[in-house]
């Protein structure tokens, strides 16, 4: 089932729309908040939001704004108790309650939004976008690929594919198979990721990183991973713990980082250590974003 965000500040509310909900076809990721929620359901692949105008926090519009800045954003069915608006950051709009049936018609023209031509312009210029870098991927070095200079720390290159992947990872786009672009698009970013991965892999490597450089003193662009043995060392914040509840805020600082979030990452990461503290790996990590802070 595919997963569909649904805010709303009235708890009835909020559950009669989870009711209204055509059966087995939708995950429901229900909220009475708005702040925060578009960044934590970043790396998600949410392609469906219910949103309605108000939330127990901040107004629904907000929220809407803050989702359709995503570089895939979901379509967006807004909902209002008194004049519907003609046009803002959402797909349709519509007075809530209605009946279940006129609900459910609703949200079938926000799967239909997906296929207008709109969209449609959006899903070539990113296709294009993945087969121009696929293209220039056999003139590139590791750190050519990553877009970062050589000798870069090892945080920066964390970082900088962290972002790569909020953009390029393949499961944000395994939903959109079915539709025009779909497969092709898919299939182009699959083999690009494969890429930046194996870029990643090598220069987040210590020792991998260092017989890179030296191949690419020598003129090489790339080297054999066959009989690579590599540091074992953690590459991603997320690697940092095996600790389920601490991987929940390593994951959320990551996508901070990705996004530039300093605060907001140094608040994740202080969640985590809350959970585990003891664990060297991300008190070494806060110290050093608070160091980077000030």
């Amino acid at each position: 089932m595919e997963e569909i965000l649904i805010a709303c500040g009235d708890t009835d509310l909020l559950r009669q729309i989870v009711a209204d909900l055509p059966p087995n076809q939708y995950k429901p990721i229900a909220s009475r908040k708005g702040d925060g929620i578009a960044a934590k359901l970043a790396d998600r692949g949410i392609g469906y939001a219910v949103v309605h105008e108000s939330l127990s926090d901040i107004a629904g519009a907000v929220l809407c704004d803050a989702l359709k800045r995503y570089p895939q954003p979901p379509n967006i069915l807004f909902l209002v108790s008194g004049d519907v608006p003609a046009q803002g950051p959402f797909d349709v709009a519509v007075k809530y309650p209605v009946p279940g049936p006129v609900f459910r018609n609703a949200l079938k023209r926000i799967q239909q939004a997906a296929t207008d031509e709109e969209d449609l312009e959006r899903w070539r210029a990113f296709y294009n976008e993945v087969v121009a870098r696929r293209e220039a991927l056999d003139q590139q070095s590791y750190y050519q690929m990553l877009g970062v200079k050589a000798g870069a720390p090892h945080h920066l290159i964390v970082q900088v594919f962290d972002a790569i992947s909020l953009r390029y990872h393949p499961d944000r786009y395994q939903k959109h198979r079915g539709v025009r672009w779909g497969d092709a698009v898919y299939e182009q970013v699959n083999e690009l990721y494969k890429a930046y991965t194996e870029a990643f892999g090598v220069l987040a490597d210590r020792r991998l990183r260092q017989r890179y450089d030296e191949a690419l003193a020598s003129g090489n662009l790339r080297i054999s991973l066959d009989d690579a043995g590599g540091d074992s060392g953690p590459r991603s914040l997320v690697d940092f713990s095996n600790n389920p509840a601490s991987k929940k805020f390593l994951k959320l600082a990551q996508t901070d980082l990705a996004r530039g979030q300093i605060s907001q990452a140094l608040q994740n990461l202080r969640f985590a250590l809350s959970m585990e503290p003891d664990n060297a790996a991300i008190a070494a990590k806060v110290a050093e974003l608070e160091q980077n802070k000030g």
